[in-house]
């Protein structure tokens, strides 16, 4: 990983000066600066680098490392010793003008607190040397998300302790045995990693009384012939935990166990959901907007919605789920979305990655009925002639009459079977001379 080296030659030691003056450049001018860490190496006999000289200068004009607690979003440089806790693969990403970036992420542990460190490009490639458990110093700048993260300009190992509580390390990372429901479960997912090889991931959300958590598996056959609903036992994984959540990542030896006992879960009311934390919650729609295409950042298109469940509680849904059908008067299921306030001062739910929605089923009848599949704001729709019911799954042709078996739910058909109809010509002309208003025919017309 890149280093701070000292002063004398080395490319990287001067940038590490450089950033350290930083620190300090409304103070002091860079000769200032310059001539104070010559005198700071030889009061010591030489014994200092440039590095440690800079530390010893900064320190002493006031703009000593901070505790992790202490760092604020600010436009101003910071520097802090952290231990590491978690660190994350580097994603490789395209920039606007077609280049290719690298980002990751390591989570900074001190005796007060925790925080993100994003490194970028040739930091983030040397993420790889790093080790869990090792101290590091950072300079870098605050920049302020969901919470607050720091972006590393430069970063170093260090042999200064760090302690942390033995609670507050378990939480990062630990290998664990949970007794969970699961309560959603994605489809397998198969993506190509920068050497092309492929990987397959697939998420989960498991739940017990006590909330709700993600587990993620690179080896999909742990959740064969586990369906959403069970209970089961998950043995071996491992536990992190985050301002954002809790999440368990399966390993080599983790197993997937089904329980013959139910486990428990229980959702929060939607009016005790408050700005910041994670929550799952049920309730029936009363106000639904329709989806709203975006460009993101990146120049993607996606799509956001927005809808209230009862107490009132906005629901904000992002990326393709969006586009699903819901209805109002549907009872909803949200688990795992983190809420926050939004621009009017207002709570609100966002239901993005790592979380989950889905619409409870109401009691369902069998029935037969015959009509044509069309495209409605809500989805793919069937109309029967008197009402429009969108059906599942969709997958039937457009502006074709069916025939189909299957169950009624509310205003959703479950198809179980479906049957094209052959469009009978002397049926259409005579539907179509019913709907013509006679005193617009030719024979009608006077003059």
């Amino acid at each position: 990983m890149p280093r701070w080296p000292s002063r004398h030659g080395s490319r990287n030691e001067r940038a590490a000066v450089r950033f350290h003056y930083a620190l300090v450049d409304d103070i002091l001018s860079r000769e200032e600066f310059d001539r104070r860490i010559d005198e700071k190496i030889a009061s010591h006999g030489g014994a200092i680098d440039e590095t440690a000289a800079a530390l010893l200068l900064v320190d002493e004009l006031g703009r000593s490392h901070l505790k992790i607690q202490a760092i604020t979003s600010s436009p101003s440089l910071v520097s802090f010793f952290g231990k590491v806790v978690q660190i994350t693969d580097p994603k490789d990403f395209t920039r606007d003008d077609g280049s290719t970036g690298y980002v990751s992420r390591i989570e900074l542990a001190d005796s007060t607190g925790s925080i993100s460190l994003v490194l970028w490009d040739e930091m983030a490639a040397g993420v790889q040397e790093l080790e869990i458990g090792v101290a590091i110093e950072v300079i870098g700048r605050p920049k302020k998300g969901q919470r607050i993260e720091v972006h590393a300009l430069a970063i170093r190992e260090t042999s200064v302790e760090i302690s942390i509580s033995e609670e507050r390390s378990r939480s990062f990372s630990s290998n664990a045995d949970i007794d969970a429901r699961i309560l959603a479960l994605s489809s397998p997912r198969t993506f190509s990693r920068r050497d092309g090889s492929e990987a397959t991931i697939q998420e989960a959300i498991i739940g017990d009384p006590t909330g709700c958590a993600r587990f993620i598996t690179w080896d999909p056959s742990l959740l064969d012939g586990i369906p959403e609903g069970i209970s089961v036992r998950i043995t071996g994984a491992k536990r992190r935990s985050s301002d954002e959540g809790v999440e368990y990542i399966a390993q080599e030896e983790t197993r997937v166990i089904p329980l013959d006992e139910e486990i428990g879960f229980s959702f929060t009311p939607s009016n005790e959901v408050h700005d910041k934390g994670v929550y799952s919650v049920r309730g029936e729609i009363i106000t639904l907007h329709p989806p709203r295409q975006f460009t993101t950042r990146r120049g993607e298109l996606s799509w956001v919605r927005n809808l209230f469940i009862e107490g009132p509680l906005r629901i904000v849904i992002w990326g393709d789920r969006a586009c699903d059908p819901f209805l109002s008067g549907e009872t909803i299921e949200v688990y795992n979305a983190g809420a926050r306030l939004n621009r009017y001062g207002d709570v609100e739910l966002s239901v993005g990655f790592g979380s989950a929605i889905r619409v409870v089923p109401g009691e369902t009848e069998e029935t037969e009925i015959e009509g044509v599949i069309f495209l409605s704001p809500e989805g793919m729709s069937l109309f029967d002639g008197k009402t429009i019911f969108i059906i599942e799954p969709p997958d039937l042709q457009i502006a074709t009459r069916y025939r189909v078996f299957g169950r009624v739910s509310g205003r959703r058909f479950i198809v179980d079977q479906a049957t094209p109809l052959a469009t009978d010509p002397e049926s259409l002309l005579a539907r179509a001379a019913a709907l013509i208003d006679p005193s617009l025919s030719p024979s009608g017309v006077r003059h």
